[in-house]
């Protein structure tokens, strides 16, 4: 498993519980609906494991529905202590937004990568290190954040 995977991985939980907090929903929809967050490939046994365990905590609920089409599925949906729990995710990622804006916008201001721009003249593909002032990929780059999302003008007032 890669990093990029572990750090999706760690934030299903929170992600689940917004989810549920929007709407329930059964197993095989909430993995649909985690698309949206990037992790539309997110193992589904691994979420249907997650949920039993938020249920085991008392975080969610579940009650089996019939179907018109199919098998009766299960559906779950958020309690008071989901609830709790995900208003303190809040503030943890919210905390972390703000260490991960300061790291993008720091890196995005250095001018000497590796400590080797400007003295050994290389690119980053031929092994070298970024020039000064040179810009990362855009996929790399922060969002615009002159305007904060709206969670966060929440968290600042």
């Amino acid at each position: 498993m890669t990093g990029q995977e572990v750090e999706r991985r760690a934030l299903l939980t929170p992600v689940l519980l917004l989810l549920l907090a929007e709407r329930q929903g059964h197993g095989y929809e909430l993995v649909q609906r985690l698309g949206a967050f990037g992790c539309g490939d997110a193992d589904q046994a691994h979420v249907y494991r997650l949920l039993r365990g938020m249920e085991s905590s008392g975080e969610v609920t579940s009650h089996w529905r019939a179907s018109e089409s199919g098998p009766a599925r299960r559906v779950y949906a958020i309690t008071q202590q989901g609830a709790m729990n995900l208003a303190l995710w809040f503030v943890r990622l919210g905390e972390l937004h703000g260490t991960l804006h300061l790291f993008l916008e720091r890196y995005v201001q250095l001018e000497d990568v590796g400590g080797r721009a400007g003295r050994d003249g290389g690119s980053p593909r031929d092994g070298g290190s970024p020039r000064a002032g040179a810009r990362p990929p855009d996929h790399a780059r922060p969002p615009d954040h002159t305007h904060p999302p709206d969670h966060m003008r929440r968290m600042r007032k």
